[in-house]
């Protein structure tokens, strides 16, 4: 059916870790009909594809992988993907971690806390270094969210915190586009729960990147914490559409 997969291969970012990225686009009939993106060591990302790709999809991406950890796109898509992985590769897939995602064009403000928003810097890295094991913890990735990972952030001044007394919430805004940006690794160390502070970062944040004058942020939250998805939707997410991880594992359970 005239389908081909479109390659712009290690063609990322200043980071040495996304000298390997995949960027691809998927056509069908000459027409853009879904779009392939990878930075190791992250899981495949997909949109929605028709599911005839997804052997040429597999095909190209081989030839830049031995392996991928997972799959993650709207279910359909996903699954036959990765069944399409499988079947080249070898051995299975699992369903995993369930998400929405939220994009926001105007804030609405949170509720006041003590504290302010302030940009990370190469002093707090080792406080953030702990709570990079926690966030990958609490969210259940296979990597860990380590120094080096950090430390990038921090040089490109994507991190912010909010400090009270003391720091009690991280999170980044990245990824951005002539038109918005990607918020994410949210994190509030368990003792500083049930505040108000990642609301509020997040809502100050969010703000800070409009103002900057991009049109929206987008953000991922697991379906499963209905205490995250109901704090974005107080400030102004609003869903767009549900993903899923699917795992890639060498044996099926």
């Amino acid at each position: 059916k005239n389908i081909g997969v479109s390659v712009a291969a290690g063609a990322a970012g200043d980071a040495e870790a996304d000298s390997d990225a995949f960027f691809g686009t998927v056509e069908q009939g000459g027409v853009v009909v879904g779009c392939v993106i990878r930075t190791p060591p992250h899981k495949l990302l997909i949109t929605s594809i028709p599911s005839e790709a997804s052997r040429a999809i597999v095909e190209v991406i081989a030839d830049v992988y031995d392996q991928i950890p997972a799959v993650l796109g709207p279910p359909d898509s996903a699954v036959s993907v990765a069944s399409a992985w499988v079947a080249l590769k070898g051995g299975g897939w699992e369903t995993g971690m369930q998400q929405r995602i939220y994009r926001l064009d105007e804030v609405v403000r949170a509720r006041p806390v003590p504290g302010a928003m302030r940009l990370a810097t190469s002093d707090d890295l080792e406080s953030l270094t702990e709570w990079g094991i926690g966030f990958a913890r609490d969210v259940g990735h296979a990597f860990q969210l380590g120094p080096e990972q950090i430390g990038r952030m921090i040089e490109r001044q994507d991190l912010r915190l909010w400090q009270d007394e003391r720091l009690v919430a991280m999170a980044v805004a990245q990824g951005e586009t002539p038109n918005g940006c990607r918020v994410g690794y949210v994190y509030t160390p368990p003792e500083a729960r049930g505040r108000g502070y990642a609301s509020a970062l997040v809502a100050e944040l969010s703000q800070r990147m409009l103002d900057s004058g991009l049109s929206f942020c987008v953000l991922y939250a697991d379906l499963s914490n209905p205490t995250s998805n109901a704090i974005y939707q107080r400030i102004g997410y609003e869903a767009i559409c549900d993903v899923r991880d699917i795992d890639i594992v060498s044996e099926p359970r």
